[in-house]
């Protein structure tokens, strides 16, 4: 069911890169932990000062998200997101020769027991964000290998990348990377009751916005979020869960299953991403640098829907 980066048609050139990067993270996940977070990993941070990676739109969102807080506050918590992105390159390249024996390394799921129960077989909705190393949720997997895990994205636009990710998140036989597009399709036409299917999404990116974009308040601003799993959710009836995550050191998270929504309940417009929202801050706010303040999060708002629509869904 997995699906890597061979299926992507590259050029020579292409082709020797994807080669050079593979061959990178190879080296860096067969290295001990010392070598990962005492050496590659401060040279990955010095490397993105360097260049100095979009640290005007960090300091800007934090800035925005944190206004209580002083200049000293802000530029400490800007200083640890660049420690956490560092360390979130170095787990994600070091996935390139993961296996199914290092299970409980990487990630431990607090409540893991109960809800392999309440979810074996079943088909539910898991809904994450780019919260700590966010490569690490499909092995939940691993806990369930007679089910499936369908691991929903955005494809990327460089062919070089999009093939080196999809390689990357193809360690478990029972996993499917599916284009957000193509996600209801897809489902449809691999449902079955001889198993359960676990439909993971990364649900706190900017989506495209359209005369319907919906908006919650998040950090005191309007803001949109991608409603695919809440969309899925409703349409066949499926439970959905946030992924509650917290760091417990370099390289390793805890994650607990937090059900927001129970399949049958009958719920507002939007209520489901509206409690996901509500989740995701309070998550953020216990823990701040963990988040991906580098995305450009609020570059759509309700005035720019008006002015591009004529009217705003708030109007309503």
């Amino acid at each position: 069911m997995g699906n890597s980066g061979k299926h992507i048609k590259l050029s020579v050139v292409q082709r020797i890169g994807l080669a050079v990067l593979w061959g990178f993270s190879c080296v860096v996940s067969y290295s001990p932990r010392w070598v990962r977070y005492g050496l590659v990993q401060p040279f990955v941070k010095l490397l993105l000062h360097l260049i100095g990676y979009r640290r005007k739109m960090v300091m800007s969102n934090l800035a925005s998200a944190f206004p209580e807080k002083s200049k000293s506050e802000i530029r400490k918590i800007g200083n640890r997101f660049y420690t956490t992105l560092s360390e979130v390159i170095v787990d994600t390249i070091s996935l390139a020769k993961v296996s199914p024996e290092q299970r409980g390394r990487n990630i431990t799921w607090e409540n893991g027991e109960e809800h392999r129960k309440s979810v074996a077989g079943r088909d539910w909705v898991a809904l994450a964000a780019h919260f700590g190393c966010w490569e690490y949720f499909p092995m939940w997997a691993w806990e369930l290998p007679d089910d499936k895990f369908m691991s929903v994205y955005h494809p990327l636009r460089s062919k070089v990348f999009e093939a080196y990710y999809r390689r990357i998140r193809n360690y478990a036989p029972n996993i499917s990377q599916v284009a957000m597009k193509e996600s209801v399709r897809y489902y449809i036409s691999h449902r079955s009751k001889d198993y359960g299917i676990c439909l993971g999404l990364i649900s706190d990116q900017s989506p495209r916005m359209t005369v319907d974009t919906e908006w919650f308040e998040f950090f005191g601003r309007k803001t949109a979020f991608v409603d695919g799993g809440e969309r899925l959710a409703i349409k066949f009836g499926l439970p959905a869960y946030f992924c509650y995550t917290r760091r417990v050191r370099s390289g390793e998270y805890a994650v607990r299953f937090v059900q927001i929504y129970d399949g049958v309940e009958r719920v507002e417009h939007h209520e489901i991403m509206r409690r996901y929202a509500r989740l995701l801050e309070q998550m953020i706010r216990e823990c701040p640098e963990l988040w991906m303040w580098s995305h450009n999060r609020w570059r759509h708002t309700p005035e720019t829907q008006r002015k591009k629509y004529g009217r705003s869904t708030l109007d309503e």
